[in-house]
């Protein structure tokens, strides 16, 4: 999701960036507090004052949510996974871990250390608020702060997947069944039920004539319901592909350029006739590096004939590998890491193929077509004779 969002900054090197939907979030906080709130706590309040507060505890929310997604994300990181970016968008935030967790404990961990740090947080803001006698409208930013984070803490405990409640409890589910396909597809039968209540609720307000609240909380069984389904899919993708190799779908003895060889002759004698955005570069067998469209933009067109392949190209300690033996797992969270479109496959050190992208969607597409995950679920269902 940070692909569509605007970045801000990183922290210990997690991006943290906002979607447009939070500007929405922010501004209809900002207009409750300084129209209804503060001017009831807080008499005789002037309507400045009353949006500069409102504004001020908007960006606290803000701040909230972001220390209850970084709790995830250090904590995941501590527990081996890749914690990328944080972004904050209507429903909350969300963060990039970059894959499952490999086991139930791990899972139960990162979840629940999120709720965790949101209630700790409500606990402090509320003994600060109750401290403080002056000046009023600290305190009266202290106590907000106090309810929306006991509300966001107790409302991420809800077993609604994939709020961290639902994941936490998917790894009790997936402790006790073993799996974490079984483990998910409780997880999201409860959620789905936790999603349907929010949308009754929702349309039980806006009969009562609760318009806004009736929508919102629509709005989040919708989501939640969405998010839910969506997550069982990626289980099941992932699953599928941790059991196809890399060697299985690679294009095997890839076309390789030498070093030496002109930017130029690389343009007219390779990339334009195969309609390529990048090359490998080997040497004796062995893989040397990369060569993409990026790095000839380097060159000005009129050095290009001069300037040999080594010159510009991305070198052997720079490259992001795979091997035959890896799963598809692995090229995928690979490709995810950085701007690549196609993996070189190396065997002790020789290129032996090249993966991308779209050998992957179409391996995925084939099989779907083809119905194998049904046939490959029959055939470990079928008992032995």
């Amino acid at each position: 999701m940070l692909g569509n969002s605007v970045r801000l900054f990183a922290i210990r090197g997690i991006e943290v960036g906002v979607h447009a939907s939070w500007l929405v979030v922010f501004g209809l906080v900002t207009w409750s507090l300084s129209t209804s709130y503060f001017p009831q706590v807080l008499r005789g309040i002037s309507p400045a004052e009353a949006w500069l507060l409102g504004a001020a505890s908007a960006i606290l929310l803000f701040a909230s949510v972001l220390v209850h997604e970084l709790a995830h994300s250090f904590v995941a990181r501590s527990r081996g996974l890749d914690a990328r970016s944080i972004t904050l968008f209507i429903f909350g935030g969300v963060s990039n871990l970059g894959g499952e967790a490999r086991q139930p404990s791990t899972e139960f961990v990162v979840a629940i250390v999120g709720p965790l740090t949101s209630l700790v947080i409500g606990a402090v803001a509320y003994l600060l608020g109750s401290a403080l006698a002056s000046p009023r409208s600290a305190a009266a930013v202290a106590s907000y702060l106090a309810v929306i984070n006991l509300l966001l803490g107790g409302f991420n405990l809800l077993p609604g997947y994939p709020l961290d409640g639902g994941r936490v409890l998917r790894a009790l589910a997936w402790t006790a069944t073993g799996s974490l396909r079984r483990g998910t597809e409780i997880a999201v039968a409860v959620g789905q039920l936790v999603a349907y209540g929010f949308m009754i609720w929702g349309f039980v307000w806006v009969l009562g004539g609760e318009l806004f609240n009736g929508i919102w909380m629509a709005a989040i069984g919708w989501f939640l319901q969405g998010a839910g389904h969506a997550s069982l899919q990626q289980v099941i993708l992932e699953q599928r592909l941790r059991r196809i190799k890399v060697g299985d779908i690679m294009r095997p003895d890839p076309t390789a350029v030498l070093p030496d060889l002109a930017v130029a002759d690389l343009i007219e004698r390779y990339l334009l006739p195969s309609n390529r955005r990048a090359m490998p570069v080997a040497e004796d067998g062995r893989l040397a590096g990369i060569i993409t469209l990026s790095d000839i933009r380097h060159v000005p067109p009129d050095e290009r004939a001069s300037t040999p392949v080594r010159a510009v190209m991305g070198g052997r300690s720079d490259l992001v590998t795979v091997k035959p033996s890896d799963p598809l797992t692995t090229a995928l969270e690979a490709l995810g890491r950085g701007d690549y479109e196609q993996l070189p496959v190396v065997d002790d050190g020789r290129l032996v193929g090249m993966l991308s992208r779209g050998d992957i969607l179409r391996q995925i597409q084939l099989r779907e077509e083809l119905d194998l995950e049904s046939s490959e679920v029959r055939a470990t269902a079928r008992p032995a004779a």
